[in-house]
């Protein structure tokens, strides 16, 4: 892939929108936690996971519209400034909370690491999924990652890819 050159005025206003677009996702986070604890509460006291996405609603129709508009945000400033990570992995999360997309959270969580493959936080969230999913294959490459950055998250990770590798 050919670099293209990003002019400053460019980069500048790729960031503003990054930034407006990380506000608006916490002010709705912040608004849906209580909301959460509660599903969360009822989940635990039933001992077993939603069956359904529709089962646990993350957010109102509302704040779904707020999170679109966040997450177009998002695309608009990657489409000023290819080259930050941050961008990728936040589009990412917004795809699957939105959408329940992963395919499309993974491929822009691999796009941040292409970009920064030295990231700790990035190879942590993409294993993470991987666990979840059941990819162990693939947890077990970003484990390797987490391990040879001697990241905090790699004694963790590892403890959850051996408890997902027995069946737990």
């Amino acid at each position: 892939m050919a670099e293209k050159p990003i002019a400053p005025s460019d980069a500048r206003k790729a960031i503003r929108l990054f930034r407006d677009a990380v506000n608006q996702i916490r002010l709705l986070q912040r608004s849906a936690i209580p909301r959460w604890s509660d599903g969360m509460t009822t989940w635990f006291a039933d001992e077993r996971p939603p069956e359904e996405r529709e089962e646990f609603l993350l957010y109102n129709d509302a704040e779904l519209e707020r999170y679109r508009e966040a997450r177009d945000t998002l695309q608009r400033s990657i489409e000023l400034n290819p080259y930050f990570p941050d961008a990728y992995v936040l589009l990412g999360n917004a795809c699957s909370e939105i959408d329940g997309d992963n395919d499309t959270m993974l491929q822009y969580y691999d796009d941040a690491i292409a970009l920064d493959p030295d990231n700790d936080e990035f190879h942590n969230a993409r294993m993470s999924h991987h666990l979840s999913s059941g990819a162990l294959d693939q947890a077990l490459i970003d484990l390797g990652h987490l391990e040879r950055l001697q990241s905090g998250y790699a004694e963790s990770m590892r403890e959850h890819y051996e408890k997902a590798r027995n069946g737990g």
